[in-house]
C-alpha cells in the first residue's frame, strides 16, 4: 500500500539508534526526505543517513539537545529552511538523565536529577512542538507523533519517577495540541511503546528466554522496533486523516496476570 510518503518532509528526533533509526529507514522506503537529529552520536547519526539514502529517502542530520531549547530551534529551523517545510515530525528523542542519579527510594532522589529528566524529556518536547508548529499548521497534512512509554501508565521499580512522569506529561500535552494545531488540520498523537526488541536481539536473549517473556502477553509476541517504526508511519501518512489525540500502544498487549 502507497502511504503517501514520496517526497514528504520529516524530522525525527533522536534518530541515531533504536526506534527512531528503524522510523527514519521505514519513511525513506516510502521516498520521504528525512531529517533526523542527534545528541552526542554524530557518527551513529550519518551512518543512519547513509541507510535514508541507500533505502530510497534523502537524509539530512542535525545536532538536537532536548535540555537546550536554543538546539532544538535551530535544529526545526535548519530543516524548514533546508526542505522548505514540514510535513511530519517524530519526537522520538530522549535524555535518561546522569545514570548515577538513579536511586532505590524517591526520598533519595535529588532535586536536580529529577529537574534534569523532567525537564528534558517533558519541557523539551513542549519546545519542539511550539518550534514545528507554523510549520506543520503551513502543510496542510501536517502530523506529529510523541514517543512515550507504556511506564507512564504501569510504571516500573526504582528510579522510574521521573521519567515516567515526564513522558506521562506528554500525553496531556497530546491531548491539549490536538484542539490547537487540529484548528489546522495537524493530526497530534502519542505512540506507547512497552518492551521493544532491537533487531537481532534474539542472539542476546537466548530464544527459550524470549518465549517465556513473550508468553506473557496477551499478543503472545513483543514489537522490534520496525514495528513501532509501522505505528508511528500509520499514524503520520497522509492516508490517515481521523486518527486525532490518541495513544496508541504498541506493546503486544496486556501482561497476562500470573
Amino acid at each position: 500500500m502507497d502511504l503517501g510518503f514520496k517526497d514528504v518532509a520529516v524530522l525525527v528526533t533522536g534518530g541515531s539508534s533504536g526506534i527512531g533509526r528503524a522510523t527514519a529507514i521505514a519513511y525513506a522506503r516510502e521516498g520521504a526526505r528525512v531529517a533526523i537529529t542527534y545528541n552526542s552520536r554524530k557518527d551513529a547519526a550519518e551512518a543512519v543517513a547513509e541507510e535514508i539514502e541507500e533505502a530510497g529517502g534523502t537524509a539530512y542530520v542535525v545536532p538536537l539537545d532536548l535540555s537546550a531549547p536554543e538546539t532544538i530551534a535551530a535544529a526545526v529551523a535548519s530543516t524548514v529552511e533546508h526542505w522548505g517545510g514540514l510535513d511530519a515530525v517524530v519526537a522520538n528523542a530522549v535524555d535518561w538523565g546522569p545514570h548515577d542519579g538513579r536511586t532505590q527510594k524517591i526520598e533519595d532522589a535529588s532535586p536536580e536529577w529529577w529537574t534534569r529528566v523532567v525537564r528534558a524529556n517533558l519541557e523539551g518536547n513542549m519546545h519542539l512542538a511550539q518550534q514545528v508548529a507554523p510549520a506543520l499548521r503551513q502543510s496542510g497534512r501536517g502530523r506529529l507523533v510523541l514517543v512515550s512509554t507504556d511506564l507512564a501508565e504501569r510504571g516500573m521499580g526504582a528510579g522510574a519517577w521521573a521519567y515516567g512522569a515526564a513522558k506521562a506529561g506528554l500525553h496531556g500535552l497530546a491531548a491539549s495540541l490536538q484542539h490547537d494545531l487540529g484548528a489546522d488540520g495537524v493530526l497530534v498523537n502519542v505512540v506507547l511503546p512497552g518492551i521493544t526488541l532491537e533487531h537481532g536481539e534474539h542472539r542476546i536473549i537466548p530464544r527459550a528466554a524470549l518465549d517465556t517473556i513473550e508468553a506473557g502477553f496477551t499478543a503472545r509476541h513483543l514489537p522490534d522496533v520496525s514495528e513501532i517504526a509501522d505505528a508511528i508511519l500509520f499514524l503520520t501518512s497522509p492516508r490517515t486523516r481521523a486518527v486525532q489525540g490518541e495513544l496508541l500502544h504498541v506493546t503486544g498487549g496486556h501482561m497476562i496476570p500470573a
